[in-house]
């Protein structure tokens, strides 16, 4: 009873099983080890430029709930947001800070009083980021994560893979070599 090796192009044997774990194995590791290395060095990105933000609209429904951020507060390590200038409306009176309060942290603004109620506010403010390198990492903390279901169906597949070459070469060498 003598096994040949069969020679196709294109089909796996027994084993190619080892190093296809070890592949899989190798890629996993390296997208973890990007992902772990990105999360801290994202923390410790400072905060080194500022950007002002003109005339940003804020709604009155918004104003008195406190469920409005404003939008460079989502910039990425964004701190220290500080009011320049709020107003009412578009020709309304400047609103001294007494009458809002404004999170420097997570540029959530309140309106503290009814007195300007009645209208819209414009908000102008200056915000401190961490800039491009920060949004780099953040960009790509998210494909990491949006690619690790990805990864999970490749291995999947090439398990699936493994166990079909190993029974179809059982089932085909058993049959050739009865011969």
């Amino acid at each position: 009873m003598e096994l040949r090796k069969i020679n196709r192009k294109g089909q796996m044997s027994l084993s190619d099983a080892p190093n296809i774990v070890l592949i899989v194995g190798i890629v996993f590791l390296v997208m973890a080890t990007i992902a772990f290395i990105g999360q801290k060095y994202g923390q410790a990105i400072p905060s080194s430029k500022t950007v002002t933000s003109v005339n940003e609209t804020v709604t009155q429904a918004n104003l008195i709930t406190g469920t409005y951020w404003l939008e460079n507060a989502s910039l990425c390590n964004s701190e220290s947001i500080t009011a320049i200038q709020v107003t009412n409306s578009t020709e309304g009176p400047v609103i001294s800070a007494g009458n809002y309060t404004l999170d420097a942290n997570t540029g959530v603004i309140v309106n503290l009083t009814n007195t300007y109620s009645t209208s819209n506010w414009l908000v102008t403010y200056s915000t401190s980021y961490a800039g491009v390198a920060c949004d780099v990492n953040q960009d790509l903390e998210t494909n990491i994560s949006d690619n690790t279901s990805i990864a999970g169906i490749i291995l999947t597949i090439s398990l699936v893979g493994i166990v079909l070459t190993i029974l179809i070469g059982v089932f085909v060498g058993v049959r050739r070599t009865r011969v």
